[in-house]
């Protein structure tokens, strides 16, 4: 079963990647050229990729999939995100995980988007471009990843509320 899952997330992964390499898809290249040009050529796939993630994520909530958010985990509730952010009686919790998570939602949107444009490109566009052999897009995407893994054992005290 985990060869067919693993088969079917590499397939998928080279189908997005084709049209990435072949569409030019970057987000902030799209902002960037309709700033510039008013072309909304690549801020469109922007749009598309935004309402494609819209619905993954609805589709996956009508079949019953819950994923665990541990800075939204509530007295009551197992850190689900519908159990955090609702209260038996309809209204929205604002408890400190979801604070939490707000934060660091900003804090990571304001890097990511920095260093997006200090590179010339989002970390999609990178990635496609490290795969086309751009040496600085290389330099990019390991420092990416090793950003991400030093993020997640600094953040880690912050999240679990210590």
């Amino acid at each position: 079963m985990s060869v067919i899952i693993s088969a079917g997330t590499l397939g998928i992964g080279i189908i997005i990647g084709y049209m990435g390499q072949r569409s030019g898809f970057c987000t902030i290249g799209g902002i960037r050229n309709f700033i510039l040009t008013m072309d909304m050529r690549l801020l469109k796939g922007a749009a598309a990729f935004i309402a494609a993630a819209f619905a993954g994520f609805l589709f996956a909530a009508l079949i019953g999939y819950q994923q665990d958010f541990p800075a939204f985990s509530s007295a009551e509730g197992s850190g689900t995100l519908y159990n955090a952010c609702t209260n038996p009686y309809g209204g929205a919790e604002h408890n400190d995980g979801l604070w939490r998570m707000l934060i660091l939602t900003i804090a990571g949107g304001f890097g990511v988007g920095l260093f997006s444009v200090m590179a010339n490109g989002c970390p999609f566009r990178q990635h496609v471009k490290a795969s086309e052999g751009d040496t600085g897009a290389v330099a990019y995407v390991l420092g990416f990843y090793f950003a991400a893994v030093a993020f997640g054992f600094l953040i880690k005290p912050i999240i679990s509320g210590v």
